[in-house]
């Protein structure tokens, strides 16, 4: 369902929950408990692509920024839309933006606002790898 890339970092108050939730609904793997701030690691492919939980303290600001949204690929996007507004996960309608790049964006069990866009399959010698 979802492509590689770099990861992205979301804050979250609590990690537990926030695994659960994202191993659930994303279907990401729990690859390990982070090093250098970052609480919970998950992973979403066999090349170390990941989604790092990360404990907010105090009162964090939540992932709302239209600028900042962490951002997750996808190579099959109406399914993935499909997947999670059938758990319940709140998302928006499917989206082009004005450079032609398709999105949406849902919402996590904190509040935080993410957008997963679309990615085109990838060359079979690329070396991605397609989840």
């Amino acid at each position: 369902m979802l492509a590689p890339s770099d990861g992205v970092t979301v804050d979250v108050t609590n990690l537990q929950a926030a695994r659960t939730w994202y191993s659930k609904k994303l279907g990401l793997g729990y690859a390990s408990s982070g090093d250098d701030g970052v609480g919970v690691v998950l992973g979403y492919s066999r090349f170390e692509r990941r989604v790092y939980l990360r404990q907010a303290v105090g009162n964090p600001s939540r992932n709302t920024s239209p600028d900042r949204r962490p951002i997750i690929f996808a190579y099959d996007l109406a399914a993935t839309h499909e997947s999670l507004s059938s758990q319940g996960v709140a998302t928006s309608c499917l989206q082009i933006d004005s450079g032609g790049n398709q999105f949406f964006r849902f919402v996590d069990l904190e509040g935080n606002e993410l957008e997963v866009c679309q990615v085109s399959e990838p060359d079979p010698g690329s070396g991605w790898f397609k989840v």
